[in-house]
């Protein structure tokens, strides 16, 4: 909104002092009314710009051009462009058990992450205590082989959660008694890292190396934070190049603690320095009252974008009774993450109250009907951001359009054709 600093056609008149105080106080409560309205409306303003650079960043150009035989162009054919997938990866936590289990909830759970998902990250399948044995028997080795099979097998881009956590209470069943014998458990922690990668390297395409670095430091307060950068070295050794290894941490774009955003940020630039194979930063994303808009955490996607790292919010989730804040929060915090060109994966830390660790915080309910932030979420990724469009073949035999990154199906008359939409401007050629 503006406001218009002349006024045309208006003429000054004299006037007497106390029609001028009069009117003084008249436009100091305008002006402030104005103030007010700026503000709210500056407040605002990311939206729009969100808007726009999404414009820019997650579409790109598409040209279908539709000639005869002899290559002569057919104008006026219609063209029907629809997307299949995205490219951006929009994910979820999901559990192992859920994935091979054969009850009825675990059909309609698989069914939803197909539906919705193109991305996902085992909950607890992959960390230290289920891989040692410390959550029970229902965690198996060939189960959560089995789940990431299934996952690969519908192309789920997959993300590894987590290398290394470095508590005592997550190097379970031995804890704090690992401290006993710091040689031991460097080498402990080294073989871990080797055990894991080389059993998840051909399904994981990016692993959190280091969960939780700032808040959860036990094990560094006894071996030096320098080891951050050994597990690095050891991840990227034991890892196809192609799998890209990420930092992961909580209360940074959350508005709880700043003091969180620079201890990651120092951690970062010193494992930078030490020329850490680090390769993306997580964060988690886990809101209790969501703010009113996601400004500061834009602000936050800024001052870490500087590293020029990808990065990717890795856990979401909206913990409140208040549906619809908590569907307006996550339609803003999605817009804003999508927005930003540092941004290269949204996931959500699970999506079902009957399988989640916050359960106020679900797109679903227990009986699978669909909440608010659910609705948010299809309304922009399925609708919003996904490209439907029809037209007709210009005098050259061009159909030309903007198209959001991803897959899609071209139809032209009887033929249906697939095309890839990357980075660059995709071109692809029809003959009837």
């Amino acid at each position: 909104m503006s406001i218009s600093k002349e006024a045309p056609g208006l003429k000054m008149i004299p006037i007497s002092d106390r029609t001028a105080n009069t009117c003084g106080r008249f436009i100091a409560v305008l002006l402030l009314l104005i103030g007010v309205m700026q503000g709210a409306v500056s407040e605002d303003t990311w939206r729009l710009e969100a808007q726009q650079r999404i414009e820019q960043i997650r579409k790109s150009d598409l040209t279908v051009r539709v000639t005869d035989a002899d290559g002569k162009p057919l104008s006026g054919m219609p063209v029907h462009v629809t997307m299949i997938r995205h490219a951006f990866p929009w994910g979820t936590c999901v559990k192992a058990q859920r994935i091979t289990g054969d009850s009825p909830d675990d059909a309609i759970y698989r069914g939803k992450v197909v539906e919705l998902f193109n991305c996902a990250v085992l909950e607890d399948a992959l960390k230290w205590n289920a891989w040692h044995g410390a959550y029970g028997p229902s965690f198996t080795r060939e189960n959560t082989e089995a789940a990431l099979k299934w996952l690969k097998e519908r192309a789920f881009r997959l993300r590894g959660h987590c290398l290394v956590w470095h508590g005592w209470e997550n190097l379970q069943p031995w804890g704090a008694s690992l401290a006993d014998d710091l040689p031991d458990l460097r080498r402990r922690i080294l073989e871990h890292i080797d055990e894991l990668s080389k059993f998840t390297r051909d399904y994981v395409d990016e692993w959190d190396v280091v969960n939780e670095p700032v808040n959860v430091n036990e094990v560094l307060t006894v071996l030096g934070e320098e080891v951050l950068a050994t597990w690095f070295h050891r991840a990227r050794a034991a890892l196809p190049d192609s799998c890209r290894l990420f930092i992961n941490e909580y209360n940074i774009v959350e508005p709880f603690s700043a003091r969180t955003r620079d201890d990651y940020e120092a951690i970062i630039q010193a494992l930078l320095d030490a020329k850490a194979p680090l390769e993306g930063i997580g964060f988690q994303s886990h809101f209790q009252l969501p703010p009113e808009s996601p400004v500061e955490a834009l602000q936050v996607f800024d001052r870490f974008a500087r590293f020029g790292l990808p990065i990717v919010v890795t856990e979401f989730d909206v913990n409140t009774k208040d549906e619809e804040r908590q569907a307006q929060f996550t339609r803003d915090f999605l817009t804003a993450a999508f927005s930003h060109p540092a941004c290269t994966g949204f996931v959500f830390w699970g999506f079902w109250e009957g399988s989640h660790w916050r359960p106020d915080s679900a797109l679903f309910r227990m009986d699978w009907s669909e909440k608010p932030n659910l609705a948010a979420y299809r309304d922009l990724v399925f609708k919003e951001w996904w490209t439907d469009e029809t037209g007709r073949t210009n005098e050259n035999g061009e159909f030309v359009l903007r198209a959001f990154k991803g897959t899609h199906t071209v139809i032209v008359g009887n033929q249906e054709k697939v095309v890839e939409i990357g980075d660059s401007a995709a071109k692809m050629e029809v003959i009837l």
